[in-house]
C-alpha cells in the first residue's frame, strides 16, 4: 500500500512531463491539401515543427496510415528553439479521386502521438462514370438505367467512342444542354430473361491527344427457371 502511494504520484509527474513536451511543439501546419496532375506519380507536403520548450525532445517514429504514404525527417533531436522539417510523401499508384492520409508523430517515452499530420491528395478523374455498376434483378424494375459521364475538361473534352455488346444492350447517349462536359447514357438490356455480365467502355480524348477511359459494369440476373 505504501509503495502504491509513492508510485501513483510518480506516474502523474511523468504524464505531466510528457504533456508539456507535446505542448511545447509548435507546427506551422498540420494539414495539407494537394492536387496532382495526370502525369505525376508522387507528390510531397512539408510540415515544420519547432521545440518551444526548455527540454530536449526526440521524435522517435512516424506512423503512416497507408503504404502509399511515407515520411522523411530532417532531424529527430530538437534542442530548445530547434526546428525540423517532416516531408510527407504520397505515391499515386492506380488511385483516383480524393485520398486522405495521415502521419502520427511520436516522441520518446510517450505512447500516444503528439501530433497527427493530414495529407489530402486529389487525383483527377479525367473521365468519371456514375454509377460504375448497373444491374437488373428478377425482383427489380425492368427499366433503363442512367449513367452520368463527366469529363475533366482541363485534360479531356470529347467522348470519342462507346464500346458495348450491341447484341445484349441498348445504349442511348444524351448530351446535357447545360453542361457540355457531361453526357448521360441510358442503358437497357435487350433481354431480362438471360444471364448477362458485360462491360461498357467509354473513351475520351483532349485537344493535346491525351486519352482516357471509363468502365461501366453491367449485370442482368434472370428469374429462376420454373
Amino acid at each position: 500500500m505504501r509503495f502504491s502511494r509513492i508510485f501513483i504520484p510518480i506516474i502523474l509527474i511523468l504524464i505531466g512531463i510528457q504533456a508539456l513536451s507535446a505542448a511545447s511543439l509548435r507546427w506551422d501546419r498540420i494539414e495539407a491539401d494537394l492536387e496532382m496532375t495526370p502525369e505525376q506519380e508522387n507528390i510531397r507536403a512539408s510540415f515544420n515543427v519547432t521545440n518551444e520548450g526548455e527540454e530536449r525532445i526526440r521524435i522517435s517514429r512516424i506512423k503512416t496510415s497507408c503504404g502509399c504514404t511515407g515520411s522523411i525527417i530532417d532531424r529527430k533531436i530538437l534542442e530548445p528553439g530547434d526546428s525540423t522539417e517532416i516531408i510527407a510523401t504520397f505515391n499515386k499508384g492506380k488511385r483516383q479521386g480524393m485520398n486522405r492520409n495521415q502521419l502520427d508523430v511520436f516522441i520518446d517515452s510517450q505512447p500516444d502521438p503528439v501530433a497527427t499530420l493530414r495529407m489530402n491528395v486529389k487525383i483527377p478523374r479525367l473521365i468519371d462514370a456514375m454509377p460504375q455498376i448497373v444491374y437488373w434483378t428478377p425482383t427489380g424494375n425492368r427499366t433503363e438505367r442512367a449513367v452520368r459521364i463527366t469529363l475533366d475538361e482541363r485534360y479531356v473534352d470529347e467522348v470519342t467512342k462507346i464500346e458495348f455488346d450491341q447484341t445484349k444492350l441498348d445504349v442511348v447517349q444524351e448530351a446535357d444542354p447545360e453542361d457540355r462536359s457531361t453526357l448521360r447514357l441510358k442503358i437497357t438490356p435487350k433481354s431480362y430473361d438471360n444471364l448477362y455480365r458485360g462491360t461498357i467502355m467509354v473513351h475520351a480524348k483532349g485537344s493535346d491527344g491525351r486519352k482516357a477511359e471509363a468502365k461501366i459494369m453491367t449485370f442482368v440476373q434472370p428469374p429462376p427457371a420454373s
